[in-house]
């Protein structure tokens, strides 16, 4: 796997191109799982690795004519099925054609998972680190398969998706080793209580947040904000000057206030059950 340096100097335009391609470069990274496999071509990219989460079964990157879409996403599919994948995300973007692919994903089964999430980016020198939290409220890595469970409880209420989505990271984590792993799980603890998540993922010359949630009890308290800080901190740390991530509309205002600002860059996702 090819790492590109930090970012130096980047523009509103260079920002928005890291959005997805930080996102890109995590999907690629998901290859040193076991049996991992990812076709790379000029129209369409595909990915598919053994954890029970469509993020890890996904299509991205389309830049197809209308005139031979159809034909395209048929092929792209029937790889899917071909590994028996229960499940597929195909991610959207600014730079994705044809215009109406989300059209003729959903004649296709597809449903809207996501749509038009914003893309943000913040410079992690000007980062607003005066986040007030509740005492008691502690971050820490998931360095072992307790704080990786405690991650997984949290992300799922956070989101109140199913466990199994969760367990995928989990999964995917232990099978490489915390300390290998191409991303580091972030929990936050409320009186030893696991109430925060988060995922950080530096490619791409940026740092990459994903999956922040809070469970609707702690919500209101800055804690939101303490989990999206620790990490980015982090990454400054190891030399990154860009942090990017795209945002739910509960996320937008804590992410503003931190410091992070919209770039033209919108994603949406798409979900097929198989």
């Amino acid at each position: 796997m090819i790492i590109k340096p930090s970012l130096a100097q980047a523009s509103d335009t260079d920002l928005a191109d890291a959005v997805q391609e930080n996102l890109f470069a995590l999907f690629r990274a998901m290859m040193v799982l076991p049996g991992g496999e990812i076709v790379e071509g000029e129209k369409v990219c595909y990915h598919h690795a053994f954890p029970s989460n469509p993020m890890f079964k996904g299509v991205w990157r389309t830049c197809l004519s209308p005139e031979e879409a159809d034909e395209a996403i048929d092929q792209t599919l029937a790889w899917f099925q071909a590994r028996q994948a229960p499940y597929v995300f195909w991610w959207v973007g600014p730079q994705t054609t044809p215009a109406d692919l989300p059209e003729r994903l959903q004649a296709r089964g597809f449903t809207a998972n996501m749509v038009g999430d914003p893309g943000m980016a913040a410079d992690l020198r000007t980062l607003d680190e005066t986040v007030r939290t509740p005492d008691g409220f502690t971050i820490v890595k998931a360095a072992d398969k307790a704080t990786l469970e405690a991650w997984r409880d949290v992300f799922c209420a956070a989101y109140d998706i199913p466990p199994f989505v969760g367990q995928a990271w989990v999964e995917a984590t232990l099978t490489t080793g915390p300390a290998s792993a191409p991303w580091q799980l972030y929990v936050g603890y409320w009186n030893e209580k696991p109430v925060a998540c988060n995922v950080l993922f530096n490619g791409a010359g940026v740092a990459g947040v994903y999956g922040v949630g809070t469970i609707p009890e702690a919500r209101g308290r800055g804690i939101g904000a303490a989990i999206t800080l620790r990490p980015l901190l982090d990454a400054r740390d190891q030399g990154y000057r860009y942090g990017v991530l795209f945002s739910t509309e509960m996320g937008y205002p804590v992410y503003q206030r931190l410091g992070f600002q919209e770039v033209p860059c919108k994603i949406g996702r798409y979900l097929l059950w198989n």
